[in-house]
């Protein structure tokens, strides 16, 4: 069964990983993003920033019940993915999902694959097009279909690597129904050769519901009468093996069964006496797949049948998870969050005022328990305990001695330009946990270059956190040089490279003034350039996705500039 009957599976499991999180100095609330009139975590009433922050957030959120890292992590948006996924929420929701691509924007979007399966791509564009109600083909687009029509009667997709009656079938009803949608009249001689294949294949075409129902399609799209085996092979499909069918159906089966109910409702049948079957059979809140093809499939028959519209809930949740900001759907279907990545989204709530509870990755942690006490890497283990602390999570007296005693144990007695980096995080869990930090000793390097001026700040920082400053190993640089180097950073590096400079300014006794607040907001804002993430800051210039470290980084500089003058006055 060729590519379009069939779905094609794209299961990418996309495991995030990265360091763990930059120190976290300032945890100081901002009166302009949060309203301070509220009492505990979960009393205090939300700005409409902080609200769409929020939801943001939990766009991040992988099928695991962690995180991932950035907006971005989903990869790139699929056109397969989206027309099948557009289309079960249009089927499911009644309503047309909204997307905020152009013509121009789409095609830019799926270039590689509209060059790769420039049949397929028009197909699905259609697809997108019907589910949407935009208008995002061009005369490419057309063509791309009208130029796979064979004299013989029947369109074929060359990239299918099948050429059976199957593929055939399913091929020309897909082109046929995208060309309706394109709004192309075939041509008198077109729907003669059509007509004729159809009769030809007719007869010999195998009763099964998937190609019984392209069968039916064809011969309505050219307006003629289906061949009579249709009915017929679709109830003798019903009498011997639909009727067995049950909830332990797998895939294949799921299939069959969503097309034969589209089949029946096509030829108009009532299958009243046969819906609580097919509801059984469907199963759409325990789906047997995540592709979007058999979700589309299941959405369509299921609202065919009347089924009721909250068991399609989980399905709409699904793929709403792996919708873009341009409304479009991730070519990713399984979605692994990270331990690194949950860490990242608990320190982004912290530092700006969002409730910490999160039953889902409490869930996750607890179940991860036995996997990370038996690693042998402290800093994970730190990170999954101070995770447990602040979501509220089981952990026995004698699991939270050994973590901390491995940690601790863990922590650099030399710290120098070249792990100074990792010393910041063992201090940052110590702190967080409350536990003592040992004692290290400090070497001085040159700050020559932009990344030891970085390790500079982060040594600074983990310094203060500690209430050692007085160790630093050189001359304290002066305030006004670090809000020199943190404004060129936000220029020309990251937002973390300037919100540690920042940080380390603060330490070393700088309070901001009105000015300084004025110059470091307006570069920060030209980071806040997410397309439908307009809460989150894009790290470097050069990011091609917006991520949690940059963005909590930038709430951190907000923090800092707190009291000089409101740091972030646009209202998303």
């Amino acid at each position: 069964m060729s590519r379009g009957s069939r779905p094609r599976s794209r299961l990418i499991a996309v495991a995030v990983a990265g360091g763990l999180a930059a120190s976290l100095f300032g945890l100081r609330l901002f009166g302009n993003v949060l309203d301070l009139s509220g009492g505990d975590d979960h009393e205090v009433p939300l700005s409409a920033q902080q609200r769409n922050l929020v939801l943001q957030i939990e766009d991040l959120r992988s099928d695991d019940g962690l995180y991932t890292v950035s907006m971005g992590s989903a990869a790139k948006p699929g056109l397969y993915e989206s027309a099948h996924g557009l289309t079960a929420l249009k089927a499911a929701d009644g309503e047309a999902p909204s997307i905020s691509l152009t013509v121009e924007s789409l095609h830019r979007a799926f270039a590689d694959e509209m060059s790769e399966e420039p049949f397929s791509s028009a197909v699905w564009i259609s697809q997108i097009e019907a589910a949407t109600g935009k208008r995002l083909h061009r005369e490419e687009d057309r063509q791309a279909l009208l130029q796979r029509f064979s004299p013989q009667g029947f369109f074929r997709d060359p990239a299918s690597e099948s050429d059976s009656l199957s593929t055939r079938l399913n091929d020309t009803s897909s082109a046929l129904a995208g060309l309706a949608q394109f709004g192309v009249e075939l041509t008198a001689h077109q729907r003669a050769a059509i007509r004729q294949w159809l009769a030809q294949v007719g007869n010999t075409a195998p009763r099964r519901p998937v190609q019984l129902y392209h069968l039916e399609y064809i011969a309505e799209a050219i307006g003629v009468a289906p061949p009579t085996n249709v009915a017929e092979g679709a109830r003798q499909w019903w009498r011997a093996e639909g009727r067995l069918l049950d909830a332990s159906a797998d895939e294949e089966d799921t299939i069959e069964a969503a097309y034969y109910i589209l089949l029946a409702n096509r030829l108009g049948w009532d299958l009243t006496e046969q819906r609580r079957h097919w509801e059984a059979v469907l199963s759409p809140d325990e789906p047997v797949s995540t592709d979007t093809q058999v979700s589309a499939l299941t959405a369509r028959a299921w609202t065919s049948l009347k089924g009721s519209a909250e068991r399609l809930d989980p399905l709409v949740q699904r793929i709403s998870k792996r919708r873009l900001p341009t409304g479009v759907v991730s070519s990713v279907q399984v979605r692994h969050g990270s331990l690194t990545s949950a860490y990242e989204v608990v320190r982004l709530r912290m530092v700006v005022g969002l409730p910490i509870d999160d039953p889902e990755l409490r869930a996750a942690l607890t179940k991860m328990k036995p996997t990370v006490l038996g690693t042998y890497d402290p800093l994970l283990r730190g990170a999954w305990l101070s995770l447990m602390d602040s979501v509220g999570g089981p952990v026995s007296a004698r699991e939270r001695r050994r973590i901390v005693a491995d940690v601790t144990a863990g922590a650099p007695r030399t710290v120098d330009v070249r792990n100074v980096d990792v010393w910041n995080r063992f201090t940052d869990i110590l702190v967080g946990l409350d536990e003592a930090v040992p004692h290290a000793d400090v070497r001085s390097w040159e700050p020559d270059r932009p990344e030891y001026r970085y390790a500079r700040s982060l040594l600074i920082n983990s310094l203060h956190r500690t209430g050692r400053l007085d160790d630093f190993p050189a001359v304290r640089p002066r305030p006004a040089e670090l809000v020199a180097e943190a404004e060129e950073r936000l220029q020309a590096g990251t937002v973390r490279e300037g919100a540690e400079a920042l940080s380390a300014a603060s330490a070393l006794g700088w309070t901001p003034t009105h000015e300084d607040a004025e110059r470091i907001t307006a570069l920060l804002e030209k980071r806040r350039d997410c397309p439908g993430a307009s809460a989150f800051y894009r790290d470097s210039a050069k990011d091609d996705e917006c991520g949690v470290p940059g963005t909590r980084a930038a709430y951190r500089i907000s923090a800092l500039l707190e009291g000089a003058m409101p740091a972030i006055t646009r209202t998303p």
